[in-house]
């Protein structure tokens, strides 16, 4: 009876007496720091100016982590893709855009070509937008092939019902 009672008034002191955890948000100027001595520090810095060693790049499409990330600064674009969770059948490696802050024309990368011929892969910066396509060929080659052998299930089907009979 009174272990009963002490586990109870443990679990409601751990319960209602623990501190309520929050979330708390990080306005844009405090991520903007600028330090002032040498580059290189070991400091993790994201904003604008001297020092930063994180940039940061959104990435979306055919990729698993779609959102924005902060990856190191010199990152080309296979290194971003492999950062937001990599690529897949469903991805198309061919025909990549890059929409570049203070460019007007988009950056086409055929990423898989340059990986085939060793070619230089583009680095990012910061504030890039990355699109990666999906392969729909694929997607059709899939629905082809699930509607062919739902035809033949049903050709199947409807051949037995007429020899039944």
């Amino acid at each position: 009876m009174i272990t009963k009672f002490m586990c109870r008034l443990l679990v409601g002191v751990l319960i209602l007496g623990a501190p309520q955890l929050r979330a708390e948000s990080v306005e844009d100027k405090f991520a903007q720091i600028s330090p002032s001595h040498q580059q290189g520090s070991g400091e993790f810095v994201h904003g604008q100016g001297y020092g930063k060693i994180l940039i940061r790049v959104l990435m979306f499409g055919a990729i698993p982590q779609q959102g924005v990330h902060y990856v190191p600064e010199g990152t080309d674009l296979l290194f971003s893709i492999l950062y937001a969770g990599g690529y897949g059948d469903n991805s198309k490696l061919n025909g990549i855009s890059i929409r570049r802050r203070g460019q007007q024309d988009l950056i086409d990368v055929d990423l898989q070509d340059l990986m085939k011929d060793g070619g230089r892969i583009p680095k990012l910066q910061d504030g890039d937008i990355v699109n990666v396509p999906f392969n729909w060929r694929r997607d059709i080659q899939t629905i082809s092939l699930i509607t062919s052998f739902m035809a033949a299930m049903t050709g199947f089907t409807l051949s037995l019902i007429a020899l039944s009979k």
